[in-house]
């Protein structure tokens, strides 16, 4: 089904951005595989003889907690049954990723300039401007940014690379942990904090 093979593209690209922030613990929302998806496009072309399906403007992809927002997005199958997804965007814009870690109020969230997914290899591939980011409360908890970034799923491990199109001014890997506050423990999973009350007249 083309949205089976849409949904595999944006839920892979979301596992290797929680990969990348080095969350050890994060991944996509299980609950998300039961919840329909929905493509919204300017325009779709769908070729049955080489298996492939380009959406065309404006491409917002959602299934439950999970948003992917790019301006093109093309994807194809081989005789095999292997699945390869590109996301694309235009005029100075990133290719947006988001969705829910299941149990938490967390969220990863990541960007780039174009978005590669090679099901034969198992490879994910963020290039030009990538930025991923790991949100508890909205808050950001740690973040990576680099020129490339690729993850393994067979390893499960992740190398990332600097360069011309890296978002940083010297053109090298950057990590950035944000400190924990003492004697906070690991963030609750039944929620935020609620906001601290006014003081009274």
């Amino acid at each position: 089904m083309l949205h089976h093979r849409i949904f595999r593209l944006a839920t892979h690209a979301v596992l290797a951005l929680a990969a990348a922030a080095g969350a050890g613990q994060a991944v996509a929302a299980r609950a998300d595989n039961a919840q329909p998806t929905t493509v919204d496009a300017d325009s779709l072309r769908y070729d049955d003889l080489k298996q492939t399906s380009i959406f065309t403007g404006n491409v917002v992809l959602t299934k439950g907690s999970l948003i992917l927002r790019a301006d093109r997005m093309e994807l194809r199958e081989d005789a095999e049954g292997y699945q390869f997804g590109v996301a694309t965007a235009n005029g100075g814009k990133l290719v947006n990723v988001r969705q829910r870690r299941e149990g938490t109020d967390e969220y990863i969230e990541g960007v780039a300039e174009r978005v590669e997914y090679d099901g034969r290899n198992e490879l994910i591939h963020f290039i030009s401007k990538a930025i991923v980011k790991r949100l508890a409360c909205e808050q950001m908890v740690d973040e990576v940014r680099g020129q490339r970034v690729t993850y393994n799923q067979r390893t499960e491990t992740y190398t990332a690379t600097g360069g011309p199109q890296a978002p940083t001014s010297n053109q090298r890997v950057r990590t950035i942990i944000q400190p924990r506050a003492q004697g906070a423990g690991n963030a609750p999973a039944s929620g935020c904090p609620a906001p601290a009350n006014k003081a009274a007249r």
